[in-house]
C-alpha cells in the first residue's frame, strides 16, 4: 500500500505513539510564575468567599436582632415591671432585721387557692438582681407548694416531654420538669425569667457568637417560640395572680457539708434536705403590700411507712427535701389558721 505523507513525520508519529505507550514522554516544566498565580488566585478567592459569608451572616445575626428588639418593644412592658418588681421583694425578704409579722383581717383566706406566683431562691443569691436572674433558673415547685397550695391540674412531671412550649397543645405550657402541661398553680416564675431571656444581653451575646446560619436559625427560632406562646402565657397568668410567695432558704449554721466527688445533686437541693430556717413572704400583687413574712425552720422528721426505707441514697435526699419543705409550708399554714382563742 502506498504511504500517505512525509515519510518523515509519519516516523515521528509512529515514535510519539510508543513512547506514549510505554510512559517515556516527558512533561515540559512549568515556569515557577504560573504555581504562584495560581496560589495567590486560590487565596484570593478563598478571602472574597469568607468575606461574602460573613457579610451574609452577619445580615442573617441583625435580621435576628431586629426581630428581638421588636419583640422587647411589643411585650416587654407587659412582664418586666412585674419581674422587677418580684425582685425587690426578694431582696425585700432577704434582707436583715426583717420581723415576722402576718395582715390583720382576711387578705390571706384564698391564698391557698387563688392563682398566684412562686419563687424560691437561696438567701445568698438575694444581694443582686443579676445573682437572682441566674439563680431563679433552678426554682422548682417543690413539697412547699404541694403543701401550702391546692392545685387542680395534675403531677406536672406528667404528660408528653417537650424542650419548647411550640410543641405542646394549645393552652398547655412545657414546664420546668420538660413536661407538656396546664399552666401550674401557682405558677413557678422560673418560667417567666426563661421567656425574658430571649431579651437580655446574653441571648444577644450568644447570637453574636454563633458561627453559622445553622445556629442563627436555632436562636432564630427560639425567638419566635417564645415571643408567640411563652410570653403571652406568662402574661396572662401574671394579670390573673392575686399573690406573689417567696421563699428564701438560709445557710446552716457552719455552712454546708462538701458534697462527695461525683455526686449530681445541686446546692439548692443540699441545702433543702439539710435542716435550716427560711424565710417565707407573701405579697398582694394588686395593691403591692406585704401580707406575710415568717422565719421558721425546714426540718422534719422522716418516718417511712409500712417499715419500707429509701432504698438508694437519692430517693432518700429526695425524701428529705420534700418533708422539709412540707415541714415549711406547715408553719405558714399555722400562721393563716385563725387563732381559736381569739375573741370574735
Amino acid at each position: 500500500m502506498r504511504e500517505r505523507g512525509l515519510p518523515s513525520l509519519n516516523q515521528a508519529r509512529a515514535e510519539r505513539r510508543r513512547a506514549l505507550v510505554y510512559g517515556k514522554v516527558a512533561l515540559r516544566a512549568m515556569p515557577a510564575h504560573f504555581w504562584l498565580w495560581v496560589l495567590v488566585g486560590g487565596a484570593a478567592f478563598a478571602v472574597i468567599y469568607w468575606r461574602v459569608s460573613e457579610g451574609k451572616l452577619e445580615g442573617r445575626k441583625s435580621a435576628v436582632m431586629a426581630k428581638q428588639r421588636a419583640i422587647a418593644v411589643a411585650l416587654g412592658p407587659k412582664i418586666q415591671p412585674f419581674r422587677d418588681q418580684v425582685e425587690g421583694w426578694v431582696r425585700e425578704l432577704g434582707a436583715d432585721g426583717v420581723a415576722d409579722f402576718v395582715a390583720p383581717g382576711n387578705a390571706l383566706k384564698d391564698l391557698r387557692e387563688a392563682p398566684g406566683v412562686y419563687l424560691r431562691l437561696r438567701r445568698e443569691n438575694t444581694n443582686s438582681v443579676k445573682q437572682i436572674r441566674k439563680a431563679a433558673r433552678a426554682s422548682l415547685l417543690d413539697g412547699f407548694t404541694s403543701c401550702l397550695f391546692v392545685s387542680p391540674g395534675g403531677l406536672p412531671t406528667q404528660g408528653t416531654a417537650c424542650h419548647v412550649t411550640s410543641e405542646c397543645q394549645p393552652g398547655q405550657l412545657c414546664n420546668e420538669w420538660n413536661v407538656c402541661a396546664p399552666p401550674p398553680r401557682p405558677y413557678n416564675m422560673r418560667l417567666a425569667y426563661r421567656s425574658l431571656r430571649v431579651l437580655s444581653s446574653d441571648w444577644t451575646d450568644e447570637l453574636h457568637e454563633a458561627d453559622s446560619d445553622l445556629a442563627v436559625n436555632v436562636y432564630d427560632r427560639d425567638l419566635d417560640s417564645v415571643a408567640k406562646y411563652d410570653v403571652p402565657v406568662a402574661v396572662e397568668i401574671m394579670n390573673k395572680a392575686r399573690f406573689v410567695t417567696l421563699v428564701i432558704d438560709e445557710e446552716p449554721v457552719g455552712g454546708l457539708p462538701k458534697q462527695p466527688p461525683g455526686t449530681t445533686e445541686t446546692a439548692e437541693e443540699q441545702l433543702q434536705r439539710t435542716p435550716h430556717f427560711a424565710r417565707v413572704g407573701v405579697w398582694d400583687i394588686a395593691t403591692k403590700t406585704p401580707l406575710l413574712r415568717l422565719r421558721a425552720q425546714a426540718a422534719a422528721d422522716l418516718v417511712a411507712m409500712g417499715g419500707h426505707p429509701a432504698t438508694s441514697s437519692e430517693t432518700a435526699a429526695a425524701q428529705s427535701r420534700q418533708a422539709n419543705s412540707c415541714a415549711l409550708a406547715l408553719s405558714v399554714r399555722a400562721r393563716l389558721s385563725p387563732d381559736p382563742d381569739a375573741k370574735p
